[in-house]
């Protein structure tokens, strides 16, 4: 299984959450990471990342950067924010349910009452809309910086995962 490239305090840096088990949070986080920003990166820039994390052209890749392009100065957020907010949407839609040799369960507590499926459905949305801007922003960085990341080529353009995945059913 691949590490993690974010963590729940990452996650905590970006939206308030409560108190989560950072394992079962990470599985979230390695599913954002294999379907979301593997199929953007493309699988050789995604393995490269994932190697040579430590070296200066990732951090930058992963964390942001300022840069010059065609003598504007633009702020790159880096992949941090677009993977936050993909692990969020995961972490909302499961987290609430539990597979327990029983069956599948969803946990309730005394003092709360759980949100609707159209409210979750709207968080969701949401959160995959913000993530999906943070991706645009990403390709867009590595567009302009293809002699930093020749592993990145245009087969890796355009795949929004928003319109591909549906959670629920109208």
């Amino acid at each position: 299984m691949p590490s993690c490239l974010i963590t729940l305090d990452d996650i905590r840096e970006y939206r308030p959450v409560a108190s989560l088990d950072a394992k079962r949070v990470d599985t979230y986080i390695i599913e954002a990471q294999e379907n979301d920003l593997r199929p953007v990166l493309n699988d050789a820039l995604y393995k490269a990342l994932n190697d040579s994390f430590s070296t200066t052209i990732y951090q930058e890749l992963f964390n942001g950067k300022a840069y010059t392009y065609n003598g504007a100065s633009i702020d790159f957020p880096g992949i941090k924010p677009m993977l936050v907010y993909f692990a969020l949407s995961r972490i909302v839609i499961n987290n609430q349910i539990n597979i327990t040799s029983y069956g599948v369960v969803q946990k309730t507590v005394n003092e709360s009452q759980p949100v609707d499926n159209a409210g979750i459905k709207m968080l969701v949305t949401e959160l995959r809309s913000v993530a999906i801007s943070y991706q645009n922003r990403l390709i867009d960085f590595l567009e302009k910086n293809t002699a930093t990341y020749p592993l990145y080529n245009s087969l890796s353009k355009g795949n929004s995962n928003l319109t591909g995945l549906k959670f629920f059913r109208a």
